[in-house]
């Protein structure tokens, strides 16, 4: 069982994926927030946790900053972000997972 809010939400299965990306904290956040709007989160330190109380499913997204990477005179923030899907189908996680792809595209030229 995985209490959260004082709700019971009974952990069926659980997948983690991990992603490196190119974002600050900060940036990442904020552009999260938008990407976000539709759902019901939390943030908390480094913790963003998602849950879908209707259908008992959670979503905690880790975040944890790591070393710059520095290439010539530019540098490019380097943050790991581990997403833990509790209750989603195969076909949930892909979903959510590209939208949240297509939020966070960077363009370039």
């Amino acid at each position: 069982m995985y209490l959260h809010y004082g709700l019971k939400l009974p952990v069926v299965s659980s997948v983690i994926v991990e992603k490196e990306m190119g974002y600050s904290r900060h940036e990442f956040l904020n552009q999260f927030k938008l990407f976000a709007l539709q759902f019901d989160y939390t943030i908390k330190h480094n913790t963003i946790t998602i849950v879908n109380t209707m259908e008992k499913q959670l979503i905690e997204i880790t975040l944890l900053e790591k070393q710059a990477r520095q290439l010539g005179s530019l540098v490019i923030p380097c943050l790991a972000v581990s997403f833990s899907f509790k209750n989603y189908t195969r076909q949930q996680r892909l979903h959510f997972l590209q939208g949240f792809d297509l939020s966070f595209q960077r363009g370039g030229g």
